[in-house]
């Protein structure tokens, strides 16, 4: 059990919910991320003293605005803070019927600029002027050229930042987890550079765990770049570890990385290879193992489609059923039947066969999915497959499901862009609300 999750199931942490004692449940969060006050105000958008003051208080009168606010910064699970799941309402979506919702007034711009400037560093003021006074001037471009330095933490808290910055990819809080990925990367390579002999391979492992976070973000940046060098180095530092999973899932996202680059024919390869090597290597011995191995050959799945290789896909998606299935559970970091059935209509769609993939969609409940990043790939896929099929109204309902649901995602992948355009150029006056929808996520 990680850091991160064992503090969630202390008797402490769950006497201290039940009493509404929500200051100590923060400060265990804290503590638990390896933060320091300073740190973590600068996180959450607070004053180191006002967050000095939340976790001493007694009886303090929580807003639940803050107390949501802080549950997404540090990964608390809503129940913790008294705090209802947070959901999102499906129940006026319909693939048959288009029925039009307001959507989240967030606006794209801004979620670019901040998630780019802490990632990239290419933006300029005021963002730059905002990241210095937070203390977050660095960049994944300083860390990569050796421009940052931090001291070394203790392994555990590495392991529990980790574990939190893996927990804002699958919640889609991508501006939130670019604010920390260079510090988290930097205390990586240092715990990695400054580790004694018998924790080399553990620490190596944790530096190729950091650097496939800053790829999964960048994969969704669409900074490909970027991504290569990320990906390069989780692979490298992957190999001088001791975990044969943490190996894989290096290679999975350098596969990913080169298939987005028109690389599909070795994408492929590398993604097959790797799977029968994580097969070969450790006998896949538990759900883990073959969630990762199922994961590995729906992604092949997918590649095999985008190369028209229509027998290829069914195919190797059907060995990914048979090793979701052996997998079992609906873990949000585990490859699932949920996932699986997601591929279904990823597939269907892009091998042109619209109208399969809105029959797969039909068979979902996205309310299952527990990850929401997944379950943006299902908003995504379902959308498309809708305009496919040339239903204006159904896609635009996916579309503000979708920007319900996860606000972020949509705002800042070109596929919500581009298909808002389209519907804005030929749709427009039947779509009521399309206008404005097009321009919270940046089209007007």
């Amino acid at each position: 059990m990680s850091t991160w999750t064992a503090w969630t199931t202390m008797p402490a942490v769950a006497q201290a919910a039940s009493s509404g004692d929500y200051g100590t449940v923060l400060r265990t969060a804290r503590v638990a991320a390896g933060l320091n006050l300073e740190e973590a105000a600068a996180l959450a958008g607070f004053s180191a003293s006002t967050l000095s003051r939340m976790e001493t208080k007694r009886n303090r009168h929580w807003d639940v605005r803050d107390l949501r606010r802080l549950a997404e910064v540090f990964a608390i699970p809503a129940h913790l803070f008294g705090l209802s799941r947070s959901t999102f309402d499906t129940s006026t979506v319909s693939l048959s019927t288009g029925v039009d919702e307001d959507g989240d007034p967030m606006r794209r711009r801004e979620l670019i600029a901040t998630t780019a400037a802490a990632v990239t560093g290419t933006m300029v003021l005021p963002l730059d002027h905002a990241a210095a006074a937070h203390g977050m001037a660095d960049t994944v471009e300083d860390v990569l050229f050796g421009r940052v330095s931090v001291a070394p933490i203790p392994g555990n808290q590495l392991a529990a930042q980790l574990s939190a910055a893996r927990a804002d990819f699958r919640a889609t809080r991508y501006s939130q987890l670019a604010r920390r990925l260079p510090r988290l990367l930097s205390q990586a390579i240092v715990g990695h550079d400054t580790a004694a002999v018998d924790d080399a391979p553990r620490a190596a492992n944790r530096l190729a765990q950091a650097y496939n976070v800053a790829t999964q973000l960048l994969i969704k940046l669409h900074d490909n770049g970027m991504a290569w060098a990320t990906a390069d180095r989780a692979v490298q530092a992957a190999r001088g570890g001791d975990d044969p999973m943490v190996l894989a899932e290096a290679r999975r996202l350098a596969a990913t990385v080169m298939r987005r680059t028109q690389h599909r024919d070795g994408a492929q390869k590398l993604m097959l290879d790797t799977a029968r090597a994580l097969q070969a290597d450790t006998g896949l011995p538990d759900a883990a193992h073959s969630a990762l191995y199922g994961q590995l050959l729906a992604a092949a799945s997918y590649t095999a489609a985008m190369r028209d290789d229509r027998d290829s896909a069914w195919t190797l998606l059907g060995e990914a059923e048979e090793a979701a299935r052996r997998a079992g559970g609906t873990k949000p970091d585990r490859f699932n039947m949920l996932e699986l059935a997601v591929y279904k209509i990823s597939v269907s769609r892009v091998l042109g066969d619209y109208g399969t993939a809105v029959d797969y969609a039909r068979l979902v409940d996205p309310t299952r999915i527990i990850s929401p990043e997944r379950r943006a790939r299902y908003w995504e896929d379902t959308a498309l497959a809708l305009h496919g099929r040339g239903r204006p109204q159904a896609t635009f309902q996916a579309l503000l499901a979708a920007e319900r649901d996860t606000p972020q995602e949509v705002r800042f992948r070109p596929w919500a862009q581009q298909l808002t355009a389209d519907l804005l150029s030929r749709n427009s006056h039947s779509l009521p609300g399309v206008r404005e929808f097009a321009g919270r996520v940046g089209v007007l």
